[in-house]
């Protein structure tokens, strides 16, 4: 098949199999490099062991940049359960926090935090890594203390995901979605939504759009058993000539600042599946195209 201007902008997920107590059962991992030269590094994994996660070492980790966690269970049905215990530790004096419900932890740059812990995993669960840099830049702690009475200095970092039902009565876009932008901490030029899908049709009635900063579309199935399996089956279409580029698997479709995208529509839907908008700016704007007649599949 020939390339196209902008195939190099839709890449497929490649997920490993990691083995072993604690760790993802399969994850994808994702640098500036690999994203054409983006400023941000994501991690997506699928999980369901028990115990401690093979990554922090053993007083846990900084960063010079801020990360964000976010922590989601895979149940259409009930999007704001996770049906699962992890603990993490964060600060200096290494406060233990427990997740048990869709959160996301906010990490500013140099703040110490991990190791983690899954205590249980009733049902399995997706945990997504955001780093605001393109390389992974991480120094591993050789002590730390520990607080005998937590003071609880590092709670304000931790915001529950409350995924709200969009009412959605025609279209592709989402059925449950969350969004979290960079005004809860300084210091981060990131937002990024997380939703559940099943609609087909058109997103956006008035695409195509463009933003002043780059940002990253991730389409990700919810079957931890075929993390290969996306369930549906998108149309997504770059530039002003609209060239249609069609994707059935997991894939990160990437969309430069300043380069007008969409109309996204949503072909078929075999199963649920998740999306994730990562765009590089403390607040989401936009400029749309569109007018009055919405775009139609080709």
């Amino acid at each position: 098949m020939a390339k196209t201007k902008y195939d190099y902008l839709v890449k497929p997920l490649k997920y490993r199999k990691l083995p072993g107590a604690g760790k993802a059962e399969y994850i994808t991992m994702w640098q500036g490099a690999d994203l054409e030269g983006l400023n941000v590094s994501f991690i997506w994994g699928y999980h369901r062991n028990e115990g401690k996660w093979g990554v922090g070492g053993e007083f846990g980790h900084v960063h010079p940049y801020g990360e964000v966690f976010m922590f989601t269970g895979l149940d259409y049905d009930n999007p704001n359960t996770m049906s699962a215990e992890v603990r993490l530790e964060l600060g200096e004096e290494a406060e233990e926090h427990v997740i048990a419900a869709p959160s996301v932890i906010a990490i500013p740059a140099g703040v110490p935090h991990l190791p983690m812990v899954t205590k249980k995993a009733d049902k399995p669960f997706g945990f997504l890594a955001i780093s605001c840099d393109a390389k992974d830049k991480t120094t591993e702690l050789k002590s730390r203390k520990k607080a005998f009475v937590l003071a609880n200095k590092t709670g304000e970092m931790i915001t529950r995901l409350e995924l709200r039902d969009i009412k959605r009565t025609k279209g592709g876009n989402a059925d449950f979605m969350g969004h979290w932008t960079g005004k809860k901490l300084n210091g981060f030029d990131l937002n990024f939504t997380w939703a559940f899908h099943t609609g087909t049709g058109l997103w956006h009635e008035h695409d195509p759009h463009v933003h002043p900063n780059d940002e990253a579309l991730v389409f990700v199935g919810c079957d931890p058993d075929n993390p290969d399996y996306l369930g549906a089956e998108i149309e997504f279409r770059f530039g002003e000539e609209q060239e249609v580029h069609v994707f059935d698997k997991p894939t990160v479709v990437i969309a430069p600042k300043g380069l007008v995208h969409c109309p996204l529509i949503t072909r078929k839907v075999e199963k649920p599946y998740s999306f994730t908008a990562i765009c590089l700016a403390h607040e989401h704007t936009t400029t749309w195209f569109g007018g009055e007649k919405p775009f139609t599949s080709q």
